[in-house]
């Protein structure tokens, strides 16, 4: 915008120099006509010769100093360059979701160790089974051998909680190699005690550790009779 107010200035004032520069030649001309008419001597003719020489040097160097002025005028003023902002937006990144592969669920494959054993049946004297005080049974367990080791001979059951019923650890008395099955048994006797009674039991390796499923037997016994007392003979007093 102010360049192109500078250059209207510059052309309004062209016009004006011509005419100055036109002003003093028409001058100048005029003082030579006088000059020339007036007769004087050669003196006085060098002396307007002279003088007309500084009208006109005067008259250029007026006429430069204008000129030499726009032109500096013009060229303070730079040229303004205009830069238009052009915004360059990154391209939006679209993620394609990929769908969730299912996840099946696996089972770990069961450990076995050496020695395990699962309950399988009661042979003998289920749970509840009535009894008397006193009463001698024989408690018989089917169990599994579900371990990764052979059961010897030694293997035996051993009592571990409740009411012993006067069983001792007993032996198996046989070897059961691994998936096959063994009926266990122990000898035990009924407690001079009323109600339902519980013991537990387990098998044993030959290093004296218990392992396996809990065994346990369950009786019931009544009311345990009241001994009666045989009154003494009394003796008579003197």
């Amino acid at each position: 915008m102010n360049l192109k107010k500078m250059d209207l200035k510059s052309l309004k004032s062209k016009p004006t120099v011509m005419w100055s520069l036109v002003a003093i030649l028409i001058f100048a001309g005029i003082c030579t006509l006088f000059y020339a008419f007036s007769g004087g001597n050669g003196d006085a003719a060098a002396t307007a010769d002279s003088d007309i020489n500084i009208i006109y040097t005067n008259a250029a160097a007026t006429v430069n100093a204008q000129q030499m002025t726009l032109q500096a005028a013009v060229t303070a003023t730079p040229n303004l360059t205009l830069l238009t902002p052009s915004a360059t937006f990154a391209p939006l990144i679209t993620t394609t979701g990929q769908p969730l592969s299912l996840i099946t669920p696996t089972r770990p494959a069961p450990t076995s160790g050496c020695d395990m054993s699962i309950y399988v049946s009661d042979v003998t004297v289920p749970d509840g089974t009535a009894m008397t005080a006193g009463q001698t049974f024989t408690k018989t367990w089917k169990v599994s051998n579900t371990g990764a080791c052979t059961w010897t001979a030694t293997y035996k059951l051993v009592f571990v909680a409740g009411e012993g019923m006067g069983g001792a650890s007993t032996p198996i008395g046989k070897e059961v190699k691994p998936g096959e099955s063994v009926d266990i048994s122990v000898n035990l006797t009924a407690p001079a005690k009323s109600g339902e009674l519980k013991g537990t039991w387990r098998l044993s390796n030959d290093k004296s550790a218990a392992f396996g499923d809990l065994l346990w037997v369950v009786i019931k016994i009544g009311t345990v009779p009241t001994p009666t007392k045989t009154p003494g003979v009394s003796k008579l007093s003197k």
